[in-house]
């Protein structure tokens, strides 16, 4: 799918707030393209990476928010994985809603692979988490394969992907990523935050 069917899927207003303001890339507010996040009592580390796509469409990071995420779990319980519980805040506190591939993980039997090794399929019957405020799309190209995908990360795994939003970058000068981890009970874990802005020019 083209640059214009990707801008049909997401809706007329995200292509037309594109046209308005001029590129800018996502960093971390002392603008570095890393940032990490863990927490000792659960043992979840979180690290985003922005600006590391490439995959296809070649062209994805000028239109939507795109952030690398390499999720580890060292503590000694399981951890939910869902779409709902990410949420991409402008400093205004304008949402922008989290794109879903569809993209679900499972634990390898030692039959088909080492355990500890997960595998993506694609379906729409995980749990989605908290708040249902994402948008699920079949989407084109590399996005669905190389998504975060969504399931319950055991202890003593990780799991890596691609988080898609839509574009902050278009309107506004920097925001919030949270991420509120769950067990799969839904009994929160912890909040991981991260403090992101736009560079331009």
């Amino acid at each position: 799918m083209g640059t214009v069917g990707r801008r049909h899927v997401l809706g007329g207003a995200a292509a037309l707030l594109a046209g308005c303001v001029g590129p800018g890339k996502l960093v971390a507010k002392t603008g570095e393209h890393r940032l990490t996040a863990g927490d000792r009592k659960t043992g979840l580390t979180l690290v985003l990476t922005t600006g590391v796509w490439n995959g296809s469409p070649t062209d994805l990071e000028d239109e939507w928010t795109v952030v690398h995420a390499l999720v580890s779990n060292l503590g000694n319980e399981p951890v939910l994985l869902a779409p709902g519980d990410f949420e991409l805040t402008d400093l205004r506190g304008f949402a922008y809603p989290l794109i879903d591939p569809g993209a679900t993980f499972y634990r390898a039997t030692e039959e088909q692979s080492p355990v500890g090794s997960y595998g993506r399929v694609f379906r729409r019957d995980y749990d989605p988490g908290g708040p249902v405020e994402f948008v699920p799309l079949d989407t084109p190209g590399d996005i669905g394969k190389l998504a975060l995908p969504w399931g319950v990360l055991e202890p003593g795994t990780q799991i890596r992907g691609f988080l898609y939003f839509e574009p902050i970058v278009h309107s506004a000068n920097g925001g919030t990523l949270l991420w509120r981890a769950l067990t799969p009970e839904h009994r929160p874990l912890v909040d991981m935050r991260f403090e992101l802005g736009v560079a331009r020019g």
